[in-house]
């Protein structure tokens, strides 16, 4: 006669007293229908595609790939997806800065090895405080010397849908002499918006440069324009992969010149030099000036290669002590039942659940070679969230089981809790 679990009908099972015993199959029977398939839970992807907000944790930003009450889908700063237990959540700024290259992209590099990583980053970090004081709300991509492809940076951007997207860079290779600065300003080609920042934003730090005494160099395209590739698509990925959002790309003075060079590291030029970022971002977002300084688009396909993200590796931002899953009413209140019935709590049963799991496994593998047993995915977005603290060691457990069923380590730990309830149900 079947019985009803969590509202759905299970065939009672016998457990076999010796050992080894078929345990997948048990599961395979009893999880099956108290658990809901990855069809049933997700769906079709929305054709509308509408930004996530991201996730902040320790000054990095995490955008959302996809929501779920209890951990979303993020990507990481290498561009990796995983699900995310802590942070927290950013909806929309009004400006994103982003500090150009991190790691071991250097950019360009000065006198006295001031790499421009680390010019741009000091910059920003200016910026943001200067643009804060103004009443604007704003993030950085990066807040330290991380490595970052250019598609996670335009990501965050996507994700926040910023009225502003910068990233900030500082030049190097011209060698031409010239009597003004060689400020460079890009932005989107086919984004009247992104061109009116770039000439604002030109006009502001040519100004701020211009009041010092230096030996200049510049190039052909001093001022704001477009570069291209052959196609006439934006050359740079980040103006290119966020056309959604308004963006330009700062390249303030040429660092590989020995005077800029020596001029950008005293920091009250660089305080000067975010002054007047913030400055002609502020004009942008108030005024209706149109800019000035503007060329022609010119297309030149030749790119550096940075960016790309090779050899990124990312922390472990899993390795968290606290793992949450979330149930149903009818889940919940069956754990609930099930824990009072065997004397202990329903998180004792989240955690010894996912041990018995890991035992079972092994006795399985052992007696039938199977290796990764088949199993539905549980639903975990439930609204009764029930949180499970884990040492180190424990984890390490339910890293295991999360592995060897193909799920996530919030996925596996309902598992468990399913497993236990389904035993506490045959032994009552």
């Amino acid at each position: 006669m079947p019985r009803l679990l969590y509202g759905h009908a299970v065939t009672p099972l016998m457990l076999r007293r010796c050992w080894p015993f078929p345990v997948a199959a048990l599961l395979v029977l009893a999880l099956t229908a108290a658990g809901a398939s990855a069809d049933e839970v997700g769906g079709d992807a929305d054709p509308d595609w509408v930004p996530l907000g991201v996730v902040m944790l320790d000054g990095v930003a995490f955008p959302v790939i996809e929501d779920h009450p209890v951990a979303p889908i993020v990507s990481t700063p290498c561009a990796n997806q995983i699900r995310l237990m802590a942070g927290t959540r950013l909806d929309t700024v009004d400006i994103v800065i982003d500090p150009g290259h991190g790691g071991p992209e250097t950019g360009s590099v000065g006198v006295g090895r001031l790499y421009e990583r680390d010019l741009n980053l000091e910059v920003a970090l200016l910026a943001e405080q200067e643009l804060t004081e103004l009443g604007y709300s704003v993030t950085l991509t990066r807040r330290t010397d991380l490595h970052m492809p250019i598609r996670q940076r335009t990501a965050i951007a996507s994700a926040l849908a910023p009225r502003v997207f910068i990233s900030i860079h500082h030049n190097g290779g011209a060698v031409r002499p010239s009597d003004d600065p060689g400020t460079e300003i890009f932005h989107q080609v086919n984004n009247p918006d992104s061109k009116r920042l770039a000439g604002i934003l030109y006009e502001e730090l040519q100004e701020t440069f211009s009041a010092y005494d230096v030996d200049w160099v510049d190039t052909v395209h001093q001022g704001a324009s477009s570069r291209l590739k052959a196609a006439g698509e934006d050359a740079y990925g980040v103006l290119r992969l966020a056309p959604e959002v308004t963006s330009v790309i700062t390249e303030a003075l040429y660092l590989s010149n020995p005077p800029e060079g020596r001029l950008m590291a005293d920091p009250e030029v660089k305080a000067a030099e975010a002054a007047a970022l913030a400055r002609g971002i502020d004009r942008y977002l108030t005024t209706d000036d149109p800019g000035s300084g503007f060329r022609k688009p010119f297309v030149d396909p030749a790119m550096t290669g940075t960016g790309t993200g090779v050899g990124c590796v990312d922390p472990d931002y899993t390795s968290w002590a606290e793992v949450s899953s979330g149930y149903t009413e009818a889940e919940h209140e069956a754990l609930v039942a099930a824990a009072a019935r065997l004397g202990r709590s329903p998180d004792w049963m989240q955690r010894f659940g996912v041990r018995t799991l890991d035992f079972f496994s092994r006795l399985d593998r052992r007696a039938s070679d199977v290796s990764s047993p088949s199993l539905r995915t549980p639903d975990v977005s439930g609204t009764m969230v029930l949180t499970s603290s884990w040492t180190e060691r424990e984890r390490t457990v339910l890293r295991r089981v999360a592995e060897l069923y193909g799920v996530t380590e919030a996925e596996a730990q309902k598992l468990g809790a399913e497993l236990m309830v389904v035993l506490a149900g045959r032994l009552g």
